[in-house]
């Protein structure tokens, strides 16, 4: 059986003049996610073969992010229209170059759609036309003195359709302003499925709350590891995170300060930057016994610009000499003022090599750190 292509459109077009807000609510953030990239997170992208953005030209930057995290999708960028209606009908031109099989036409101010409800709709496209979600309302409807106490079908987004059906409504409609896409498609071709209560559509000020409620912090790790040989020439000049130790020093382009060469590249790591080598280079003259800690200061601004916060910090090192357990608390220290986080995430431990290898020798130190970092603002 020829597997359906399916093509999801994502209305964010909308200013809301009851958000009462200068940015558009689509386009509001917590914890560095907006209500589009909350719902992309939500559910399986991969179902979906295009996906068709629409906002105002001014917004369009917003989006273009969505084509770096997904480089496997086709992403399009589609101005809105005038009204809603009109920026469907610019979406499925777009998508009618791609010709696919299914459709589901989405208000980014309903982020909380689930998975479920997503498969659920196009699993109905199987069987039917289109496949529209609602949920029963508990309130009443008083049409007339002889009609009261009618029920009330809200209706949701997305909304599924067979995209030659939509293209062709939205093409040949005499309506103007339509506020849902459904309301062009004739009664016996709609289909109806239950929707789901948590559906809500952002609407207000205060419906953000909602929103914050469902967003979790974002986790993210990053390994770091270093390792250079000692000068046994010397007998002082030993950095180990910022701390100066009486001790052999080690051999290195910068002051080869190995604890914070690993803190960095855990840090890149964590961000999905490359590696220490990347930004500073051993060959550059500019990093000739440079003190590491502008390396460091350097993976805090990246943090920064991020927006992410160090939840949990860890380094190892590996030497047979010196004790490195004396200078635990000055590390510590030493480290919470560089990042600027709280000692009580710090963990600074230290083995030997078990008289094993280049280390065991006593001819060189390593340092290997762990960090975790978070969207979530700790401090």
């Amino acid at each position: 059986m020829k597997k359906s292509k399916n093509a999801l459109v994502i209305l964010a077009g909308g200013y809301g003049k009851r958000f009462k807000k200068k940015l558009p609510k689509q386009f509001n953030e917590i914890n560095g996610e907006n209500l589009i990239d909350f719902f992309l997170n939500r559910i399986d992208i991969n179902i979906f073969d295009t996906i068709a953005i629409v906002t105002k030209k001014s917004y369009q930057k917003k989006t273009k992010n969505l084509k770096i995290k997904y480089p496997f999708l086709n992403f399009l960028n589609v101005e809105a229209g005038k009204n809603r209606q009109l920026s469907s009908l610019n979406a499925l031109k777009k998508l009618n170059t791609f010709k696919p099989d299914n459709v589901l036409i989405h208000d980014a101010a309903r982020p909380f759609s689930s998975n479920k409800l997503v498969t659920k709709i196009i699993r109905a496209l199987n069987k039917n036309q289109s496949a529209i979600p609602y949920i029963s309302s508990p309130d009443k409807k008083i049409i007339s003195k002889k009609e009261f106490n009618k029920p009330i079908k809200l209706i949701q987004t997305p909304q599924g359709f067979k995209f030659n059906l939509i293209y062709k409504a939205h093409v040949n409609t005499k309506i103007v302003n339509a506020k849902d896409d459904s309301v062009l498609i004739p009664i016996e071709n709609l289909y109806f499925i239950k929707g789901e209560k948590l559906n809500i559509k952002i609407t207000y000020p205060e419906d953000f709350n909602y929103f914050k409620l469902f967003v979790r912090p974002v986790y993210k790790s990053g390994i770091g590891y270093d390792i250079h040989q000692i000068d046994t020439k010397t007998k002082k000049g030993l950095k180990l995170c910022g701390v100066k130790i009486n001790f052999n020093k080690l051999v290195g382009h910068s002051d080869a300060d190995v604890g914070l060469h690993a803190i960095c590249d855990s840090i890149f790591g964590a961000l999905s930057m490359k590696d220490i080598g990347y930004y500073f280079s051993n060959k550059d003259p500019r990093w000739k016994n440079k003190n590491s800690e502008f390396f460091l200061k350097f993976a805090r601004d990246k943090l920064k610009e991020n927006n992410f916060y160090i939840s949990n910090l860890d380094i190892n090192f590996i030497a047979e000499k010196p004790n490195i357990s004396k200078y635990r608390k000055e590390m510590i220290l030493k480290l919470s003022l560089l990042l600027k986080i709280p000692k009580n995430i710090i963990s600074i431990k230290a083995t030997t090599n078990e008289k094993i290898g280049f280390i065991g020798d006593g001819l060189g130190i390593a340092a290997e750190s762990i960090v975790q970092i978070t969207d979530e603002k700790l401090y």
